[in-house]
């Protein structure tokens, strides 16, 4: 069981941003993050799926444009967050970099050249040489890593996924940098690494990477499409080669009426899955795209739980 405590502040968790350090490692963020994780950790939950980079607006040195190395907050912010994971009793899934990031938007002002680091070979090659490849070695077999995700969402800036102008990039370059991550952190991190894949149908497109595991995101919303129950695209996933974990898996959905986490998990315990993260425990902002949906009430999991151990299932 997992949830997504996907951010305090939006790409200000880890490292330094424009606005100066607003990270982990500050006294007033250890203490919000040590009480979250111990609330979190006493509903039973085992995993917490937060995001590091962001739209990649901090967390990295740049120059001219190109990334030349970790920023002088980013692993102590990461180092801080593992621990408290630990103490907790809990094991952390970071994703890497958002969709956001991959994007090609209209940028302008001081961060311009950071956002758009993912825009160019040379750009993202310096990122895996001189920023990636250095956090994997720094927390290389680290008890309470879970996994390296190595970007959330990522269709919805490919071109061959998602039909909108801001998707531009190629499936062909992106899946080369993201093979080239999967050996990194294999090399040095010793650690798993997965993708957040943004639809349970994308998943096979990121098949014979060497991930360790797969992953998607499932909201009924997204997938009126296709008119397809949550169990039914989970069956027609069996024959994966690897197993599959739900990284996102709503509180609720205002848009189906029918929608019920704790049916959902129950379909997700049902099919075998790896297990599944519901989105999300921070309480979103007004302003927030996700502020429909809300945050998970810790008493639902603390329930699901509790009934799935008094029929004798290990969760």
């Amino acid at each position: 069981m997992g949830v997504n405590y996907p951010w305090l502040n939006y790409a200000q968790d880890f490292g330094e941003n424009p606005s100066g350090h607003s990270g982990v490692a500050l006294p007033t963020i250890q203490e919000r993050v040590a009480k979250d994780f111990a609330e979190i950790r006493a509903c039973g939950v085992d995993v917490v799926r937060w995001f590091l980079f962001g739209d990649g607006r901090g967390g990295f040195e740049i120059e001219r444009g190109i990334p030349s190395g970790p920023d002088a907050a980013l692993f102590q912010d990461v180092a801080v967050a593992l621990q408290l994971a630990e103490h907790s009793g809990l094991k952390l899934c970071f994703s890497l970099m958002d969709h956001l990031w991959m994007q090609d938007r209209d940028r302008s002002g001081d961060n311009a050249g950071r956002e758009r680091v993912l825009q160019f070979a040379a750009g993202r090659e310096a990122l895996l040489e001189t920023v990636l490849i250095p956090l994997f070695r720094e927390f290389r077999a680290q008890p309470a890593l879970f996994a390296w995700e190595i970007a959330n969402e990522p269709e919805w800036a490919i071109r061959e996924f998602h039909r909108h102008p801001f998707a531009k990039m190629h499936f062909a370059d992106f899946r080369a940098f993201a093979g080239e991550i999967v050996r990194a952190v294999h090399e040095f991190g010793a650690a798993p690494v997965t993708i957040g894949s943004a639809r349970l149908m994308w998943v096979r497109a990121w098949s014979e990477m060497d991930l360790d595991f797969y992953q998607a995101h499932y909201y009924p919303s997204a997938e009126s499409d296709r008119k397809v129950s949550l169990a039914n695209e989970l069956a027609s996933l069996r024959q994966l080669e690897k197993p599959l974990w739900l990284g996102e898996l709503p509180a609720r959905d205002p848009s189906s009426a029918n929608y019920s986490l704790g049916n959902a998990l129950n379909v997700c315990r049902n099919a075998g899955l790896l297990g599944a993260a519901v989105w999300r425990w921070t309480e979103p902002a007004a302003t927030e795209p996700d502020s429909a949906i809300g945050r998970v009430e810790p008493a639902v999991l603390q329930t699901w739980l509790a009934v799935e151990r008094s029929r004798g299932f290990s969760v």
